[in-house]
């Protein structure tokens, strides 16, 4: 499997540009000259921690290791039914998907 690159970051104060406020789920794609030709994408902070999160999770594993485990399909299952089970250890389940 190719391993993902490492995504850079630079901070920019926001008192020196004039960058748009996106929504979170909406991605800014800001283009230079033609729309084509795409010069910066700008997120939402909260799109782009869950984006890194991805790339720490699928990008440095094996296929195989992606499965789901157990402790993930139980709480999906537990969301599914919409109801909270008094038996569920929380603190375990929050380890275990963190």
């Amino acid at each position: 499997m190719e391993k993902v690159p490492t995504i850079t970051t630079t901070h920019v104060r926001a008192n020196e540009t004039r960058f748009p406020q996106p929504r979170p789920g909406e991605a800014i794609i800001v283009t230079k000259y033609r729309e084509g030709k795409r010069k910066a994408v700008i997120m939402h902070p909260d799109d782009f921690d869950l984006l890194e999160r991805y790339r720490r999770i699928f990008g440095a594993r094996e296929p195989y290791e992606m499965r789901l485990t157990e402790t993930a399909v139980v709480a999906h299952q537990l969301a599914e039914r919409g109801a909270d089970e008094p038996d569920v250890d929380l603190e375990s389940l929050d380890r275990a998907l963190a």
